[in-house]
């Protein structure tokens, strides 16, 4: 299969679909919170959308390592465009209500359970070893530059007045489907596994076994399933604060969001520059960070205090990211890479659900001292999981 150190549509399709995604989602969390004046509703939709990639999870892994991986991805953007055109055309933006957002939620959340364990297990099979942490570092730097993007187009879209959250999902529908037209023009030659197929129980009690074996791509997991719960409590925080704290300008929780993608962009470039492979046990002090900034931010309720903390925040989450799927990709057999991407994810997605669905309530009832709770919480189980790899490693030698 021939390989290179950079593929122009692999790069780009992610970007734009994040543009039209993260725009949709700013609409979303603004619109909801104005309408109902919590963060509730939007805990409930995390909730529903958690859900069902911990459904979708199951199930991609065998389909993403069993067909080819470019029409799994193609056939998820389709999904996508669909939903939201039609969802679109059965939303009232005028008295938002929760049936066509969980609807579109689901549709959403069924595409990307199946679209990025793909694109990402395609990505050893189009770059060569030597050039792939490069590679997605800049593929996450491009995904951070949309999250500041997107985030000024939604505010000035916001000053117009006019356009109101069906607008939002028409822009999103057009983004997935620019994407779409991407990956169509990736020239890709299927993984042909040498493996007979298995079926879904089958599937993922091989992937456990291949990944029990190896303690970091354990460890991995852990941490990614730890840091998306306390990741989603935190973006929970934020429109509540701006509503409630900081006068509901729509400019202020642009600025957070867009400190947060500075500090991605940031922590891709760390991760573009870096000369040497990464090492697992640099995650521990990345995260260890961020869990310091969730409890200053909460001891602390000042708009400038949680600016920089999103900056902080958003450089370390990227850090683990490019890091993880770089490990990932190095650690784990072709044969098994959509297994393990399912695992991954599913690992991530497990308790996604009902910590946002928790966490949304609780917002509404501790405000910004929600995010002392979540730091808490983020330091207690990284200390468990750290003592549960070191007597997984024994347990291997």
């Amino acid at each position: 299969m021939s390989t290179k150190k950079i593929n122009v549509p692999l790069l780009l399709a992610p970007f734009i679909s994040r543009m039209g995604d993260v725009l949709y989602l700013f609409g979303l969390n603004w619109f909801v919170v104005q309408a109902t004046g919590n963060a509730a509703l939007l805990g409930i939709i995390q909730a529903v959308g958690g859900v069902v990639l911990f459904l979708g999870d199951l199930f991609c892994g065998v389909v993403v390592d069993n067909f080819n991986r470019k029409w799994v991805v193609v056939l998820a953007e389709l999904v996508s465009v669909l939903g939201c055109i039609g969802v679109a055309l059965w939303l009232d933006p005028l008295h938002l209500t929760a049936g066509p957002l969980l609807t579109l939620t689901v549709i959403l959340d069924i595409g990307l359970a199946f679209s990025l364990p793909a694109a990402k297990s395609m990505i050893p099979e189009l770059i060569v070893l030597a050039a792939r942490q490069r590679f997605n570092a800049i593929s996450n730097t491009l995904l951070d530059l949309a999250n500041i993007l997107a985030p000024l187009l939604g505010g000035f879209l916001l000053t117009l007045h006019w356009l109101n959250l069906r607008g939002f999902l028409l822009i999103n529908g057009l983004s997935f489907l620019l994407s779409l037209g991407l990956y169509l023009s990736i020239r890709y030659p299927p993984y042909h596994s040498t493996q007979a197929t298995l079926g879904i129980k089958a599937s993922l009690l091989t992937g456990w076994r291949y990944v029990w074996q190896r303690p970091i791509l354990v460890e991995t997991i852990a941490l990614g399933g730890l840091l998306n719960v306390m990741y989603a409590a935190f973006k929970l925080v934020l429109p509540y604060d701006v509503q409630h704290i900081y006068g509901g300008q729509s400019a202020r929780y642009s600025y957070l969001l867009i400190a947060m993608a500075v500090g991605g962009i940031l922590g891709g470039l760390r991760l573009t520059l870096a000369k040497r492979l990464p090492r697992h046990q640099q995650n521990y002090g990345d995260l260890g960070l961020l869990a310091g900034m969730l409890l200053l931010a909460g001891a602390f309720p000042n708009y400038w205090m949680l600016l920089g903390s999103s900056v902080v925040i958003g450089f370390c989450y990227t850090c683990f990211d490019i890091r993880a799927l770089t490990i990932t990709q190095e650690l784990t057999d072709p044969a098994y890479l959509g297994r393990m991407f399912g695992l991954l994810f599913l690992a991530m997605d497990a308790f996604q659900p009902l910590g946002s669905f928790i966490f949304g309530f609780v917002t509404d009832e501790l405000g910004n001292a929600t995010l002392l709770l979540v730091g808490s919480c983020f330091l207690i189980g990284l200390v468990g999981i750290y003592q549960g790899y070191q007597r997984l490693a024994r347990r291997s030698r």
